[in-house]
């Protein structure tokens, strides 16, 4: 099933010492709606830094390069979740923590679970497209995604990792 397919990818990457488990999608389709892999390299440096997590990217066919290049950029390991169909994409975010993704269709995936959710927006008008709902959030500072900032985006982690730190 999707949900043992996750599971299965959980266990071979995760070290159940890290307290959670964080999902991102750095790729998009249009280039416009991509935040820089160096932002993502500098986010994922502060999360760490904070929250011991177990981080993984979904990865499209087309986005191979990105992952060797955040590699070479970041001592974290991270977990490789490439070209799998989307009910197991589902599967996996719903099973996070935390999921934090460019506008693209992963995006909306990601939407569709109970999961809180950082989407980064550019060009496109996040109140039409943005996924909705109590833990959905979205950040957008002008039509150049690159205005916004890795503490932008970090700031939106405090909060939701330190609210799910009291749940627990």
């Amino acid at each position: 099933s999707d949900t043992s397919i996750a599971d299965n990818f959980i266990k071979e990457f995760a070290d159940e010492r890290r307290k959670y488990l964080i999902g991102l999608h750095v790729g998009a389709g249009k280039p416009n709606n991509r935040w820089s892999l160096d932002k993502y390299a500098l986010l994922i440096k502060k999360i760490e830094a904070d929250y011991p997590a177990n981080f993984y990217l979904t990865v499209g066919q087309y986005e191979r390069d990105d992952i060797s290049y955040l590699e070479k950029k970041i001592d974290v390991q991270f977990g490789k979740f490439i070209n799998k169909p989307i009910p197991q994409v589902a599967a996996l975010i719903s099973k996070s923590d935390l999921f934090i993704s460019n506008d693209t269709g992963i995006m909306h995936v990601a939407g569709t679970t109970g999961t809180p959710q950082i989407s980064i927006f550019g060009p496109t008008n996040p109140f039409n497209w943005a996924p909705i709902g109590p833990n959905k959030y979205f950040i957008r500072k002008s039509e150049l995604i690159e205005d916004v900032a890795v503490e932008d985006v970090f700031h939106l982690c405090t909060i939701i990792l330190n609210d799910r730190e009291n749940k627990k």
